[in-house]
């Protein structure tokens, strides 16, 4: 028994030391390289980032067995916007999410199957082409990549040869990212990345996230600015849209690689974090975007609407947890969890590369955009944006709740932007370029010691028989926006309006107030010289200076065709709210002066506002704009030339045209900030009094000389350093 129970033994671990050897070998056979697994690791994460569970049935119907076509796409369409052929891919990426998912009814399916094989080998055979490169570049690669490697999960993987002739053509087609900037750069790279992790091609993956991560550099040229702002299509002003893009692929990428050797810099997340928290996600109020950062993209429906881009941020709360707090509030807000103004801390930033202005408080938003000789106008290429004209000039968002302006463009008036002075024309011109017109302001540009600041705007437009010209300033404070206009002049002939607002009439309730007596105003549009204020949707409109006021409360309507060549004909009809200043025809060195008060929802609250008003406009013409707030002991200057501003607190004489602001002035701690809105790169030579502190005048040397691209941004001196 003994000599059996050893041999059984003995043969037992003869089978375990057999199977341990051929299970070591199978090991060795089936062991990837390093790189190979890296591979492996990226295309993982990328089907988990597309993961889906499409409801294929609706268009199962509309495909032809036979050709493997579908028989409602036009194939040989080549519209540069809405390109039709791409439906084809898109409904062949459904089904192979359909066919790789356990949770589809056509999990699996063979039927389902061929229609993927014989759809990729139509669409491989037919080529089709579109008129813009970003669908045959980008849209295509990018869907048809993602197609690729979803299928090689499934239970019958895409032929070799129809797999290599499809990644071939894209490598072919496809572009290389080297050759383009920005957004641009990073969506080719995506699909190189696709690519390269199909083929196992570690050179091409090098390439694909060096040109990936590129972008994600402070540049002149398209990208990121040295000021966090965002450029495309030149020196353009693009925070959504291509900011959305950009945003959206350097994110992708990073946490595909987040983990591996290929992870993003630390410098470079750095770069992201910065420009998201500070102005991207500044720029949206609750779930919806400032209009004028959108580019072409305004005239686009539902563009505003930016809740999707809570993905963003949560990817950032992984890669940059050093700030997981304040991309989870922004994800809270996005989402409709917390409102518009969760966690929102007071912001003041003058972008001096871009021409903007963005001021931000708790209980509202401001923005200012404007052009200079060093920045482009909104653009409206491929039959998009046609009325923007006017969009560059001093347009302002005013937002409290981030709805107001929600789908409103195919109705506005474009004329009437909000914050523009503009001749009221019965067409709308469009600048001499679609692409990059530049501006022809040469004084564009703003003061700011990051929580207050001053931006001002001067123009003379010839252009088209506009013919009109303004000098623009805006101060601001916590509560209030002061808003000043001088020296317009205009040689239209037509009627020339000063924009106040133009917004959703969201609330239908709207009071005036003449000699302080509000009363309700009527549907219609009407006209007062001598108005105190209005009120609307909780924000109050004070006229300190007079004026001939319009005011409109009625229905708009307009088509989004209107504005957009690939948009319904369909018309649309929206209550509209529109305030503003009639300066009349042809009008000669005409001012306006107005204050926004965000936060104020009664009568009793705008009148009590008034009684405690802490504004004093000192100063509004054409050489001057001068506003002192008293409660915190800010004075705010734009000076258009040299000049003297006397008064019994205070003298400030310069030498040059600049834009300045000084606080706690009877204070030790006294500052002076100034910015040279022409950007002349020269000194400017600033002359202080105050005789409370002393008889002796302060000279300050402010020294803007070389300094390049930041010509434009703002300089801090302390009054008494030598005290």
């Amino acid at each position: 028994m003994k000599l059996i129970y050893r041999t059984i033994m003995l043969f037992l671990l003869m089978q375990v030391f057999v199977l341990y050897t051929a299970n070591a070998d199978q090991s060795k056979i089936g062991r990837t390289t390093p790189e190979n697994d890296e591979f492996e690791t990226l295309m993982e994460k990328i089907r988990a980032d597309f993961a889906r569970n499409p409801d294929i049935a609706k268009y199962l119907n509309k495909y032809d067995a036979a050709t493997g076509y579908f028989t409602d796409i036009d194939y040989s369409r080549r519209d540069r916007t809405n390109w039709e052929p791409l439906i084809h891919i898109e409904r062949l990426y459904d089904f192979a999410f359909a066919y790789t998912n356990p949770q589809n009814a056509y999990y699996q399916n063979k039927d389902l199957y061929q229609k993927i094989v014989k759809g990729l080998e139509y669409w491989y055979e037919r080529n089709p082409n579109c008129n813009n490169w970003w669908y045959n570049q980008i849209a295509e690669p990018q869907k048809l990549s993602i197609l690729l490697i979803q299928m090689r999960i499934g239970k019958q993987q895409i032929p070799t040869s129809l797999e290599t002739k499809t990644l071939q053509r894209i490598r072919k087609e496809g572009g290389h990212p080297a050759k383009w900037t920005g957004a641009n750069r990073t969506d080719i790279a995506l699909h190189w990345i696709y690519r390269a992790c199909l083929e196992k091609n570690e050179a091409d993956l090098k390439t694909a996230l060096e040109n990936a991560y590129s972008p994600i550099e402070y540049t002149v040229r398209e990208g990121f600015q040295h000021d966090n702002s965002y450029f495309q299509h030149g020196v353009q002003l693009y925070i959504g849209g291509y900011g959305d893009e950009i945003l959206k692929g350097t994110t992708q990428v990073a946490m595909y690689t987040q983990g591996t050797k290929y992870a993003l810099s630390t410098e470079k997340i750095g770069i992201l974090s910065k420009f998201m928290r500070y102005t991207y996600y500044q720029t949206i109020r609750s779930r919806h975007m400032l209009f004028d950062v959108l580019g072409r993209g305004i005239s686009r429906k539902n563009i505003t609407d930016k809740s999707a881009t809570a993905l963003f941020a949560r990817r950032m709360a992984i890669l940059d947890p050093e700030h997981a707090d304040a991309y989870n509030a922004i994800i809270a807000r996005l989402e409709g969890k917390q409102s518009a103004c969760y966690k929102l801390q007071p912001l003041h930033t003058h972008y001096f590369r871009a021409d903007y202005t963005l001021h931000v408080r708790p209980a509202y938003t401001f923005d200012v955009r404007t052009v200079s000789t060093r920045t482009m106008r909104c653009e409206y290429g491929n039959g998009e944006n046609l009325k923007t004209y006017f969009m560059s000039d001093g347009c302002t968002n005013i937002s409290v709740q981030g709805n107001e302006y929600i789908n409103i463009f195919p109705v506005w008036n474009w004329c009437r932007i909000p914050g523009t002075t503009a001749p009221q024309l019965d067409t709308i011109p469009m600048a001499a370029s679609d692409w990059q017109t530049r501006g022809t302001s040469t004084f564009a540009g703003g003061v700011s010691d990051s929580i207050y600041g001053v931006s001002t705007y001067a123009y003379m437009d010839h252009y088209a028989g506009i013919n009109t010209g303004a000098k623009k300033a805006w101060f601001f404070f916590d509560d209030e926006v002061v808003c000043l206009g001088a020296g317009i002049n205009s040689a239209s002939h037509a009627p020339v309006f000063t924009t106040i607002n133009q917004c959703l009439l969201n609330d239908k309730d709207i009071l005036v107030a003449q000699k302080k007596r509000p009363i309700s105003v009527e549907k219609g549009e009407f006209f007062y010289d001598s108005l105190a204020w209005a009120l609307h949707n909780g924000i109050g409109y004070i006229f300190p200076q007079g004026g001939r006021v319009f005011l409109s409360n009625q229905q708009q309507s307009g088509s989004w065709y209107d504005i957009n060549q690939t948009e319904s004909k369909e018309m649309q009809h929206r209550e509209v709210f529109t305030i503003g200043f009639d300066h009349g025809i042809t009008p000669g060195n005409a001012t306006y002066a107005y204050i926004i008060a965000p936060g104020i929802t009664s009568a009793r609250q705008l009148n009590t506002y008034q009684k405690k008003n802490p504004i004093e406009i000192l100063v509004n013409t054409d050489s001057m704009q001068i506003v002192r707030n008293k409660k915190l002991n800010i004075w705010q200057m734009v000076f258009y030339r040299k000049g003297t501003f006397r008064h019994k607190e205070i003298t400030v004489k310069v030498d040059k045209a600049c834009a300045l602001m000084l606080k706690d002035i009877c204070r030790d701690n006294a500052e002076l900030y100034i910015a040279d809105p022409s950007q002349s790169q020269s000194r400017i030579k600033v002359e202080v009094c105050i005789p409370q502190v002393s008889k002796d005048i302060r000279n300050i040397a402010c020294d803007f000389e070389n300094t390049g691209i930041y010509a434009g941004t703002s300089k801090k001196y302390l009054l008494y350093d030598n005290r």
